[in-house]
């Protein structure tokens, strides 16, 4: 049976939390957890082109796919084209944002990640 675990970069509440401050750190957290054997890690962060760290354009499932070397899985406004929060605070719909989504496949192709997952997007709009 696969073992996935799923980890947040942020916070609901603080946008700007962080688990770590730096690759080496996030390597250090994850280690027990390739060790333990999790054969792919679920990446949350609010929006998936955003760095995890300066001097990279690495996402969290990017920089976790580098320091373990196990497959990960990205999410994050897959495809949206504006906040997904505040367009539900405001009663107004996403619509899907073609750029995002050549970045996603830019991404993919580079091998950051190896799956892709969309969450609160579908949930919204089924369509």
């Amino acid at each position: 049976m696969p073992v996935i675990m799923r980890t947040s970069f942020w916070k609901m509440v603080d946008f700007d939390a962080r688990l770590v401050d730096s690759p080496q750190e996030l390597e250090e957290l994850f280690a027990p957890m390739v060790e333990a054997g999790v054969d792919l890690f679920d990446c949350s962060q609010r929006r998936f082109w955003e760095p995890a760290f300066e001097g990279s354009d690495l996402n969290l499932a990017g920089w976790v796919k580098q320091v373990t070397g196990v497959p990960t899985c990205t999410i994050g406004s897959i495809g949206l084209d504006s906040d997904f929060f505040t367009n539900l605070a405001e009663g107004k719909q996403s619509e899907i944002e073609t750029g995002k989504l050549d970045e996603l496949m830019r991404r993919f192709n580079r091998g950051d990640f190896d799956l892709v997952a969309v969450g609160r997007a579908m949930i919204a709009e089924p369509d």
